[in-house]
């Protein structure tokens, strides 16, 4: 069997997340019924997917990984023009895709790849804008909050998050939990102007909803802050503490680059 890793973008307002789910529009879906009309359902073998995580609706990719694996002996003329020319194959594939996703990269890999279980990290970012008045444009790729928010008491608890924790106080609570335990490494916010915070982290793995419930706990302390309010005692929630703070919307959340 031939495997093949894709790297992929897409815009996530109009989808149902990442995975596949019945009865709803995903990522996965569109990227599955593109391969198999690329391929022509070759003697009616189904072509699947492995997605290196899951995206949640509304929340974006610049860097999503996938693997897919094609018969060396069904699928050789394909095998041969995807390695000669793999741009080719690129422009076939997102001429078939809908508009709002793209594949971006192809590489062929050793067979025992696994896009979700080889993977060694990930990371995100989530961009707020900050303005008494409404943006116009990127309304589908960020947050608008209209209070000020205190940049350097939000990136002084950002860093917070760095290290080794238990992020159950960060997670969606009403799905079942495996295991709190995450690897942060990187944890930052970036001012980008005035008006524009985009905030930036890198784990070995992430709960759902987890980078939203941050944001979510960094957006209150920025705005307390820009009050006069002194929130250099606040730390993370990592005791089990029930989270508190309003969630932060998928809109501005980016799934940026998956590492192995």
């Amino acid at each position: 069997m031939a495997n093949f890793k894709l790297t992929i973008e897409y815009n996530g307002e109009n989808f149902s997340g990442s995975q596949s789910q019945t009865g709803k529009r995903t990522v996965q879906e569109e990227l599955e019924k593109a391969l198999n009309i690329y391929f022509h359902n070759t003697l009616g073998e189904m072509i699947s997917s492995n997605f290196s995580s899951r995206t949640d609706a509304g929340v974006h990719a610049i860097g999503q990984v996938l693997n897919f694996k094609l018969s060396d002996e069904i699928y050789k003329d394909h095998l041969d023009l995807i390695l000669a020319k793999p741009d080719k194959f690129l422009i076939g594939l997102n001429g078939i895709l809908a508009k709002d996703i793209a594949v971006v990269k192809i590489e062929a890999v050793d067979e025992a790849f696994n896009a979700r279980f080889s993977a060694q990290g990930r990371e995100y970012m989530y961009k707020i804008f900050t303005r008494k008045h409404r943006p116009v444009l990127r309304l589908d790729s960020l947050i608008w909050v209209k209070e000020s928010l205190d940049y350097g008491a939000m990136q002084a608890h950002a860093a917070k998050f760095i290290g080794t924790h238990n992020f159950s106080a960060y997670y969606r609570q009403e799905k079942y939990l495996k295991n709190p335990i995450c690897t942060v490494t990187r944890s930052e916010l970036i001012q980008e102007s005035s008006i524009c915070f985009i905030y930036h982290i890198k784990a070995d793995s992430f709960l759902s909803h987890m980078v939203r419930r941050i944001v979510g706990e960094l957006s209150e302390i920025g705005k307390l802050a820009a009050q006069g309010k002194d929130t250099s005692l606040i730390e993370p929630k990592f005791d089990g503490e029930l989270y508190s703070y309003k969630v932060a919307k998928a809109s501005g959340l980016t799934l940026v680059k998956v590492y192995y």
